[in-house]
């Protein structure tokens, strides 16, 4: 597999054909010629052969597909997390990243509103593949990261959130009302984490 962040290409070389290959690839847009001058190109090599390349595409794709669109009603493109992405998700953490989440009887605590303080940090992770991609690559618990901003006494949730899932794109501040139930709607794991006043 050859790529970066703008293309990628499948190239299967079978051993029988050993020694230099040749390959031009056609990148019309500037976007493309520029990624390629600051960053070359990345070659992946997969060695299991065509029919274990596809049993992993199609077991990482199942932690991808799925709760794509803003709306919670309709089932497996709708905004929830259907089971088998949430299974391929915690599974990918357990064994890539060694972090084990272990299913609480306590599925979700209702919190008191008036106890967040505006600069308090909320620390998001939903089981979509992206999120634990980020997990991966930061070390982190978590995918996306909110603050708590109050404005005129009202609590919002401020962030900069551009999901197919999320009713809101780009940089927004939403009611605590509003944002905890699209959070819902998202299978959002969300964690307040209350700051010292001097860290707000």
């Amino acid at each position: 597999m050859f790529g970066n962040t703008e293309f990628v290409h499948f190239e299967q070389y079978w051993g029988q054909f050993k020694g230099q290959h040749v390959l031009t690839f056609q990148m019309p847009s500037a976007d493309e010629q520029a990624d390629v001058a600051f960053g070359g190109v990345k070659i992946y090599s997969f060695c299991d052969g065509i029919v274990k390349e596809l049993e992993s595409l199609v077991r990482t794709l199942e932690g991808f597909i799925g709760g794509l669109s803003d709306k919670p009603d309709l089932p497996i493109i709708g905004s929830h997390v259907p089971p088998y992405m949430e299974e391929t998700n915690i599974e990918f953490l357990r064994e890539v990243v060694q972090y084990d989440m272990v299913k609480r009887e306590v599925q979700k605590v209702e919190l008191d509103p008036s106890l967040i303080q505006s600069g308090d940090y909320i620390a998001v992770m939903r089981l979509d593949g992206l999120d634990q991609i980020i997990m991966y690559g930061t070390g982190s618990h978590s995918g996306h990261s909110v603050i708590a901003l109050r404005f005129d006494g009202e609590l919002y949730i401020c962030e900069s959130q551009d999901a197919w899932y999320w009713p809101t794109h780009g940089l927004q501040r939403t009611k605590w009302a509003d944002w905890i139930l699209q959070a819902e709607d998202a299978d959002f794991h969300v964690t307040w984490m209350p700051l010292s006043d001097a860290q707000r």
